[in-house]
Protein backbone atom coordinates (compact mmCIF):
# COMPACT_ATOMS: atom_id res chain seq x y z
CA UNK A 1 0.00 0.00 0.00
CA UNK A 2 1.06 3.60 -0.91
CA UNK A 3 -0.29 6.89 0.94
CA UNK A 4 -0.51 10.30 -0.12
CA UNK A 5 -1.26 12.77 2.49
CA UNK A 6 -2.57 16.19 1.68
CA UNK A 7 -1.88 18.63 4.49
CA UNK A 8 1.12 16.83 5.99
CA UNK A 9 2.31 19.60 7.00
CA UNK A 10 -1.23 20.66 9.42
CA UNK A 11 -2.09 19.47 12.94
CA UNK A 12 -3.27 15.82 11.97
CA UNK A 13 -1.97 15.41 8.77
CA UNK A 14 2.10 15.94 10.33
CA UNK A 15 0.78 13.18 12.97
CA UNK A 16 -0.24 10.79 10.33
CA UNK A 17 3.07 11.56 7.89
CA UNK A 18 5.60 10.92 10.56
CA UNK A 19 3.72 7.86 12.26
CA UNK A 20 3.61 6.09 8.27
CA UNK A 21 7.33 7.43 8.12
CA UNK A 22 8.62 6.46 11.66
CA UNK A 23 6.50 2.57 10.67
CA UNK A 24 8.33 2.35 7.28
CA UNK A 25 4.94 2.81 5.28
CA UNK A 26 5.41 4.02 1.63
CA UNK A 27 4.26 7.52 1.76
CA UNK A 28 4.19 10.58 0.39
CA UNK A 29 3.40 14.26 2.02
CA UNK A 30 2.73 17.57 0.42
CA UNK A 31 2.93 20.85 2.53
CA UNK A 32 1.94 24.55 1.98
CA UNK A 33 5.28 26.08 3.26
CA UNK A 34 8.76 23.42 2.23
CA UNK A 35 9.98 24.24 5.62
CA UNK A 36 7.90 21.42 7.04
CA UNK A 37 10.20 18.95 5.68
CA UNK A 38 12.73 18.66 2.84
CA UNK A 39 11.16 15.32 2.27
CA UNK A 40 7.73 16.68 1.37
CA UNK A 41 5.98 17.98 -2.22
CA UNK A 42 5.43 21.26 -1.91
CA UNK A 43 1.48 21.57 -2.87
CA UNK A 44 -0.87 25.09 -2.32
CA UNK A 45 -4.54 23.71 -3.03
CA UNK A 46 -5.82 27.35 -3.61
CA UNK A 47 -3.41 27.32 -7.19
CA UNK A 48 -1.41 24.18 -7.54
CA UNK A 49 -3.24 21.21 -9.62
CA UNK A 50 -3.21 17.91 -7.73
CA UNK A 51 -2.95 15.87 -10.79
CA UNK A 52 1.06 16.18 -10.82
CA UNK A 53 1.26 15.01 -7.40
CA UNK A 54 -0.74 11.67 -8.13
CA UNK A 55 1.87 10.50 -10.54
CA UNK A 56 4.41 10.55 -7.86
CA UNK A 57 2.09 7.40 -6.19
CA UNK A 58 2.25 4.51 -9.27
CA UNK A 59 1.39 1.54 -7.69
CA UNK A 60 -1.96 -0.43 -7.50
CA UNK A 61 -2.91 -0.19 -3.89
CA UNK A 62 -3.02 3.49 -2.43
CA UNK A 63 -4.93 5.70 -0.62
CA UNK A 64 -4.87 9.42 -0.14
CA UNK A 65 -5.72 11.63 2.53
CA UNK A 66 -7.02 14.70 2.40
CA UNK A 67 -6.19 16.45 5.44
CA UNK A 68 -6.20 19.98 4.00
CA UNK A 69 -8.83 22.50 4.99
CA UNK A 70 -9.62 25.76 6.96
CA UNK A 71 -11.21 24.61 10.17
CA UNK A 72 -11.09 27.76 11.75
CA UNK A 73 -15.02 28.56 12.42
CA UNK A 74 -15.00 32.39 12.17
CA UNK A 75 -12.21 32.71 9.88
CA UNK A 76 -15.05 30.36 7.78
CA UNK A 77 -17.50 33.51 8.04
CA UNK A 78 -14.45 36.62 8.06
CA UNK A 79 -12.63 34.60 4.93
CA UNK A 80 -15.75 33.71 3.54
CA UNK A 81 -14.70 33.00 0.12
CA UNK A 82 -11.15 32.16 0.74
CA UNK A 83 -12.39 29.09 2.64
CA UNK A 84 -14.93 27.90 0.75
CA UNK A 85 -12.28 27.74 -1.83
CA UNK A 86 -10.04 24.98 -0.01
CA UNK A 87 -12.99 23.50 1.82
CA UNK A 88 -15.54 22.59 -0.93
CA UNK A 89 -14.31 23.76 -4.53
CA UNK A 90 -10.73 22.21 -4.45
CA UNK A 91 -12.41 18.97 -2.17
CA UNK A 92 -14.64 18.19 -5.61
CA UNK A 93 -11.48 18.76 -7.61
CA UNK A 94 -8.84 16.79 -5.76
CA UNK A 95 -11.49 13.70 -5.10
CA UNK A 96 -12.53 13.50 -9.26
CA UNK A 97 -8.77 13.55 -9.95
CA UNK A 98 -7.67 11.24 -7.05
CA UNK A 99 -10.76 8.58 -7.42
CA UNK A 100 -10.08 8.69 -11.42
CA UNK A 101 -6.23 7.42 -11.25
CA UNK A 102 -7.88 4.65 -9.11
CA UNK A 103 -6.89 6.17 -5.19
CA UNK A 104 -9.14 4.85 -1.91
CA UNK A 105 -9.73 8.63 -1.16
CA UNK A 106 -10.44 9.35 3.15
CA UNK A 107 -11.87 12.67 4.12
CA UNK A 108 -12.17 14.33 6.82
CA UNK A 109 -15.32 15.73 8.10
CA UNK A 110 -16.90 17.62 11.52
CA UNK A 111 -19.07 17.12 13.98
CA UNK A 112 -20.24 20.88 13.21
CA UNK A 113 -22.46 19.30 10.56
CA UNK A 114 -25.06 19.09 13.48
CA UNK A 115 -27.15 22.24 15.01
CA UNK A 116 -25.80 21.05 18.63
CA UNK A 117 -29.26 20.72 19.54
CA UNK A 118 -29.42 17.02 20.67
CA UNK A 119 -25.93 15.55 20.55
CA UNK A 120 -25.31 11.99 20.49
CA UNK A 121 -25.84 11.87 16.68
CA UNK A 122 -25.58 8.81 14.38
CA UNK A 123 -24.18 8.75 10.77
CA UNK A 124 -27.98 8.35 10.51
CA UNK A 125 -28.82 11.36 11.59
CA UNK A 126 -30.08 14.57 9.62
CA UNK A 127 -27.31 17.36 9.28
CA UNK A 128 -28.34 20.65 10.01
CA UNK A 129 -25.21 22.95 10.20
CA UNK A 130 -25.60 26.47 11.91
CA UNK A 131 -22.08 27.92 10.98
CA UNK A 132 -20.28 28.40 7.79
CA UNK A 133 -17.41 25.71 8.22
CA UNK A 134 -20.27 22.50 9.57
CA UNK A 135 -22.13 23.97 6.19
CA UNK A 136 -19.25 23.81 3.83
CA UNK A 137 -18.35 19.99 5.24
CA UNK A 138 -22.34 19.72 5.32
CA UNK A 139 -21.89 20.25 1.44
CA UNK A 140 -18.95 18.07 0.86
CA UNK A 141 -20.42 15.16 2.62
CA UNK A 142 -23.17 15.26 0.51
CA UNK A 143 -21.68 15.37 -2.63
CA UNK A 144 -19.24 12.62 -1.84
CA UNK A 145 -22.58 10.33 -1.17
CA UNK A 146 -23.86 11.09 -3.99
CA UNK A 147 -20.73 11.63 -6.68
CA UNK A 148 -18.12 9.26 -5.20
CA UNK A 149 -19.50 7.02 -2.80
CA UNK A 150 -16.60 4.75 -2.52
CA UNK A 151 -14.83 7.72 -0.75
CA UNK A 152 -14.41 7.56 3.24
CA UNK A 153 -15.73 10.17 5.65
CA UNK A 154 -14.65 10.42 9.13
CA UNK A 155 -16.80 12.85 10.94
CA UNK A 156 -13.98 14.18 13.60
CA UNK A 157 -14.83 15.29 16.95
CA UNK A 158 -12.48 17.50 19.35
CA UNK A 159 -8.89 16.10 18.04
CA UNK A 160 -6.70 15.20 21.43
CA UNK A 161 -3.21 14.80 21.28
CA UNK A 162 -0.17 13.72 24.17
CA UNK A 163 2.29 16.25 23.39
CA UNK A 164 2.25 20.03 24.38
CA UNK A 165 1.30 21.65 20.77
CA UNK A 166 -0.52 25.03 19.97
CA UNK A 167 -3.69 23.30 18.48
CA UNK A 168 -4.12 20.70 21.07
CA UNK A 169 -6.92 21.72 23.81
CA UNK A 170 -5.08 20.05 26.73
CA UNK A 171 -2.16 22.49 25.87
CA UNK A 172 -5.16 25.50 25.76
CA UNK A 173 -6.09 24.40 29.40
CA UNK A 174 -2.58 24.10 30.72
CA UNK A 175 -1.42 27.57 29.14
CA UNK A 176 -4.74 28.89 30.47
CA UNK A 177 -4.86 27.82 34.12
CA UNK A 178 -0.88 29.34 34.28
CA UNK A 179 -2.71 32.48 33.58
CA UNK A 180 -5.09 31.83 36.17
CA UNK A 181 -8.56 31.14 34.54
CA UNK A 182 -10.31 29.27 32.32
CA UNK A 183 -13.71 30.05 30.64
CA UNK A 184 -15.83 27.29 29.12
CA UNK A 185 -19.15 27.47 27.09
CA UNK A 186 -21.30 26.75 29.55
CA UNK A 187 -23.87 23.78 27.92
CA UNK A 188 -20.70 22.36 25.32
CA UNK A 189 -20.99 18.43 25.03
CA UNK A 190 -18.26 16.90 22.78
CA UNK A 191 -16.99 14.16 22.23
CA UNK A 192 -12.56 13.48 22.02
CA UNK A 193 -11.10 11.23 19.40
CA UNK A 194 -6.74 10.96 20.01
CA UNK A 195 -4.55 11.65 16.54
CA UNK A 196 -3.10 8.10 17.62
CA UNK A 197 -6.53 6.33 16.97
CA UNK A 198 -7.42 8.69 13.76
CA UNK A 199 -4.00 7.37 12.40
CA UNK A 200 -4.96 3.54 13.48
CA UNK A 201 -8.43 4.14 11.73
CA UNK A 202 -6.85 5.73 8.35
CA UNK A 203 -5.01 2.54 8.21
CA UNK A 204 -8.06 0.13 8.92
CA UNK A 205 -10.21 1.64 6.25
CA UNK A 206 -7.19 2.10 3.86
CA UNK A 207 -6.66 -1.86 4.19
CA UNK A 208 -10.75 -2.94 4.39
CA UNK A 209 -11.56 -0.49 1.48
CA UNK A 210 -14.09 1.23 3.72
CA UNK A 211 -16.28 3.63 2.22
CA UNK A 212 -19.06 5.73 3.48
CA UNK A 213 -19.57 8.26 6.29
CA UNK A 214 -18.04 7.23 10.43
CA UNK A 215 -18.21 9.20 13.48
CA UNK A 216 -14.72 8.38 14.50
CA UNK A 217 -14.97 9.41 18.31
CA UNK A 218 -13.92 7.34 21.24
CA UNK A 219 -17.21 7.00 22.43
CA UNK A 220 -16.36 9.22 25.71
CA UNK A 221 -18.66 12.37 26.05
CA UNK A 222 -17.25 15.63 28.28
CA UNK A 223 -18.45 18.57 28.98
CA UNK A 224 -15.44 21.67 28.04
CA UNK A 225 -15.48 22.24 31.56
CA UNK A 226 -15.68 18.78 33.08
CA UNK A 227 -12.19 18.27 30.64
CA UNK A 228 -10.89 20.72 31.88
CA UNK A 229 -11.55 19.64 35.29
CA UNK A 230 -10.21 15.96 34.48
CA UNK A 231 -7.05 17.04 32.78
CA UNK A 232 -6.23 20.30 35.68
CA UNK A 233 -6.92 17.44 38.80
CA UNK A 234 -4.22 15.06 37.13
CA UNK A 235 -1.96 18.33 36.62
CA UNK A 236 -2.58 18.45 40.28
CA UNK A 237 -3.92 22.04 39.25
CA UNK A 238 -6.41 23.71 41.55
CA UNK A 239 -9.99 23.08 39.44
CA UNK A 240 -11.61 26.18 40.76
CA UNK A 241 -10.02 28.12 38.14
CA UNK A 242 -12.30 26.54 35.77
CA UNK A 243 -15.62 29.00 35.18
CA UNK A 244 -18.76 28.52 32.88
CA UNK A 245 -20.09 31.43 30.89
CA UNK A 246 -22.84 31.96 28.11
CA UNK A 247 -21.97 31.10 24.87
CA UNK A 248 -22.85 34.83 24.06
CA UNK A 249 -20.68 36.20 26.01
CA UNK A 250 -17.57 34.83 23.96
CA UNK A 251 -18.24 37.21 20.96
CA UNK A 252 -17.85 34.69 18.32
CA UNK A 253 -17.94 35.71 14.91
CA UNK A 254 -20.14 32.69 13.76
CA UNK A 255 -22.35 30.30 15.64
CA UNK A 256 -20.96 27.66 17.82
CA UNK A 257 -23.40 24.25 18.09
CA UNK A 258 -23.39 23.14 21.94
CA UNK A 259 -24.00 19.45 22.19
CA UNK A 260 -22.39 17.78 19.17
CA UNK A 261 -21.59 14.75 21.06
CA UNK A 262 -21.25 11.34 18.18
CA UNK A 263 -22.30 7.64 18.39
CA UNK A 264 -18.99 5.59 17.39
CA UNK A 265 -21.06 2.26 16.84
CA UNK A 266 -20.88 2.05 13.59
CA UNK A 267 -17.08 1.98 13.28
CA UNK A 268 -16.64 0.17 16.27
CA UNK A 269 -19.23 -2.40 15.40
CA UNK A 270 -17.68 -2.89 11.85
CA UNK A 271 -13.85 -3.14 13.01
CA UNK A 272 -14.27 -4.02 16.59
CA UNK A 273 -11.62 -1.33 17.55
CA UNK A 274 -10.98 0.10 20.97
CA UNK A 275 -10.31 3.66 21.21
CA UNK A 276 -8.08 5.55 23.70
CA UNK A 277 -9.27 6.74 26.73
CA UNK A 278 -9.20 10.12 28.16
CA UNK A 279 -7.49 9.25 31.18
CA UNK A 280 -4.80 6.93 28.46
CA UNK A 281 -4.15 10.31 26.70
CA UNK A 282 -3.44 12.63 29.93
CA UNK A 283 -1.51 9.75 31.45
CA UNK A 284 0.79 10.00 28.55
CA UNK A 285 0.29 13.94 28.14
CA UNK A 286 2.14 14.41 31.10
CA UNK A 287 4.95 11.88 30.75
CA UNK A 288 5.88 13.33 27.21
Amino acid sequence: MQYLVFGAGGYIGHFLYDCMKAEGLDVIGTAHRCSYGQDMVRFDALSDSAFHITKLIEGKEKTAIICIGQANIDKCLVEYELSKKINVVFIKEVTEILTQEGFQVIYFSTDNVFDGRKGNYSEQSKTCAINNYGKMKEEIEHFLLDKYPDVCTFRLPKVLGTQRERQNILTDFENRAEDGEICCIKGNIMSIISKKDIYRACLIASARRMYGIYNLSSGEVYSRKGLAVKFLSKLGVCPEKVIEMELKEFNFKDARPLNISLDNSKFRCETGYEFETVDMLIKQYNKE
